[in-house]
C-alpha cells in the first residue's frame, strides 16, 4: 500500500496516511507521459492562424503587362507572393490540432506521475489546508514552514480561498483535482494534496 507524510501548514508532521494503490502505485513509461502532455498541448491549441494566399487575395486577375520586349521580367498576375501586397506563399490557414488519446493511457499517466513525485518524496497531504478570507500570506507560510518556497509547485485542493491565496505567488499553481493536468503535474516539483483531493484523483482514474 502506497503511503504518504501529512503535514500540518504549520509544517508539523502529523503521520503518514495510506494512498489507494490504483492511483499511487502505478507505474508508467517516458513515452506515455510524452504522448499524453503532447496531446494536451494540442489540444489547447485554437488553429486559428490564417493567411491569404493568392488565391484569396483582392486584386485584378489581368496580366500586369505583356510577356516579352519590355526590358522586365515576365510577371503574371499582381497577387504573386513576390509582389508587395499579393498573396503569402505556404502560409497558416485554420486547422484543427486535436488529438486522440485512449482514456486507459490518460489515466495511467496521471497515476504514473504521481506515482513518481510520491516515490521522490515530492507528494505530500496537508491536513486542514485552508486560507482565511483567501490571504496570500497563508500559503505563502506554508511553503516556507515546508522548505518548499522558491520551488515550483502545484496544490490540489477544490477550495476556492486557497486557489485566490496562491494566485499571486511565483512558481507556485493551485488546480482542482478534477481538472489538473498531467502536464502540470511533470512540471511541477512538489505536489501538495488537501485530503478531499485524494478522493477527486481516485475517482479520475478509477
Amino acid at each position: 500500500m502506497a503511503e504518504a507524510r501529512v503535514y500540518s501548514m504549520n509544517g508539523e508532521e502529523l503521520g503518514v496516511q495510506e494512498l489507494p494503490e490504483e492511483v499511487f502505485g502505478t507505474g508508467v513509461s517516458t513515452h506515455i507521459l510524452w504522448e499524453v502532455v503532447r496531446a494536451e498541448q494540442l489540444n489547447g491549441r485554437r488553429g486559428t492562424a490564417c493567411t491569404l494566399s493568392r488565391g484569396l487575395v483582392r486584386g485584378s486577375g489581368k496580366k500586369p503587362w505583356r510577356q516579352k520586349h519590355t526590358g522586365r521580367a515576365r510577371s503574371g498576375s499582381v497577387k504573386s507572393p513576390i509582389w508587395r501586397g499579393g498573396g503569402v506563399a505556404f502560409g497558416p490557414s485554420p486547422r484543427l490540432w486535436n488529438l486522440k488519446v485512449n482514456r486507459k493511457v490518460r489515466r495511467k499517466a496521471l497515476s504514473g506521475i504521481l506515482t513518481e513525485r510520491l516515490a521522490e518524496g515530492n507528494l505530500r497531504l496537508i491536513r486542514g489546508l485552508t486560507s482565511e478570507e483567501g490571504r496570500t500570506a497563508d500559503i505563502a507560510g506554508m511553503l516556507r514552514s515546508l522548505e518548499f518556497s522558491g520551488r515550483r509547485t502545484v496544490i490540489l485542493t477544490d477550495d476556492p480561498m486557497v486557489v485566490r491565496a496562491s494566485g499571486n505567488i511565483p512558481r507556485v499553481d493551485a488546480v482542482s483535482p478534477r481538472n489538473v493536468s498531467v502536464g502540470m503535474l511533470v512540471n511541477a516539483e512538489v505536489v501538495l494534496l488537501s485530503e478531499d483531493a485524494v478522493e477527486a484523483l481516485k475517482e479520475r482514474v478509477v
